[in-house]
């Protein structure tokens, strides 16, 4: 289950990166549109690792039990 909250976090970076360019295409970095989805991208990669990393800890953590 942890694993696929990890993929679900890329899955939605990957989302964002289109709408992003969307977003650009229509107004440039000025739009509201890129704007927005520059942020959700950061949010979604930064979760992703964050959750990695506590995966990599609980699944540590159990084997040296």
């Amino acid at each position: 289950m942890r694993r696929f909250i990890e993929i679900m976090w890329l899955a939605i970076a990957a989302i964002s990166i289109v709408e992003m360019i969307v977003g650009y295409n229509q107004k440039g970095i000025s739009s509201q549109h890129f704007q927005l989805f520059g942020l959700v991208f950061v949010v979604a990669v930064f979760m992703y690792f964050l959750r990695k990393r506590q995966r990599k800890n609980i699944d540590s953590n159990k084997t040296k039990m």
